[in-house]
């Protein structure tokens, strides 16, 4: 991921957001290329479940929904580790 993505967008990156917090666990799996209301939850979930990576850095405590910069960073870094496997 190279841009914010956030709610109400639609695209290739979404796919690939949905299709990693799939992966994750953090979501049931649904793959619509929307960031709508279910992508916000699922995105909160990973956010949280990577707390010390994502969220604390940034003084926060509960995830945001937002794929920001610490979120795409963590994404990409799952992306590659899935690609190399």
């Amino acid at each position: 991921w190279k841009r914010h993505v956030a709610f109400g967008v639609r695209g290739s990156e979404v796919v690939l957001l949905q299709q990693v917090v799939t992966r994750e666990g953090v979501d049931s799996g649904a793959i619509t290329g929307y960031f709508g209301p279910a992508t916000k939850v699922a995105v909160v979930k990973f956010q949280e479940k990577y707390i010390s990576e994502i969220l604390v850095p940034n003084g926060l405590k509960k995830g945001t929904g937002s794929v920001r910069a610490s979120t795409r960073a963590k994404l990409n870094a799952l992306v590659r580790v899935a690609s190399v496997q």
